[in-house]
């Protein structure tokens, strides 16, 4: 068997071009008005961000919402660029339907009040939130599921700032 070995030397040698003319001053400036500009789109962006938080506080309450509502709260703050894709997934993660789903495959496996949910729903269907998703971060924590926990708690954290 013959085995070729790699030199940990290789020689590279470098020509320069002459040829080509490179003008970096144009490619690395930026004008005063330009950096202006963009902090006061910021500014704008800043305080529609401040609306969308104020509009859905005032038409909706968290401690008291269906599921439906929270989907719709999830989508407005989604489309706006207010939340991230895997925090608009947590939130609208349907455990009723996974509960349904579980209960037809495991049939007769499961005890009748097995429920997903952390916390219990009203007769009109709506529930505290913030205490579903303090439910849920504290379950995560104690069995070591750490990522679902930190996951938990910034949706709570997204939750309280729409509790007003």
């Amino acid at each position: 068997m013959k085995i070729n070995s790699v030199s940990p030397y290789q020689s590279v040698s470098y020509t320069k071009n002459t040829n080509s003319k490179t003008d970096f001053n144009t490619t690395n400036t930026f004008s005063i008005n330009q950096s202006t500009e963009n902090e006061q789109i910021a500014k704008i962006l800043q305080a529609n961000s401040s609306n969308t938080w104020e509009e859905l506080s005032g038409k909706y309450d968290v401690r008291n919402a269906t599921f439906e509502e929270i989907v719709e709260i999830s989508n407005t703050l989604y489309e706006a660029g207010e939340i991230s894709f895997k925090e608009h997934g947590v939130l609208t993660f349907d455990y009723g339907r996974a509960t349904n789903h579980l209960k037809q495959i495991l049939a007769g496996r499961t005890s009748a009040g097995f429920d997903m949910h952390a916390t219990s729903a009203n007769s009109d269907g709506k529930r505290d939130w913030i205490a579903e998703y303090e439910a849920r971060a504290s379950k995560d924590f104690k069995i070591g599921n750490l990522i679902g926990y930190q996951s938990k708690m910034n949706v709570l954290t997204l939750l309280q700032r729409l509790d007003t």
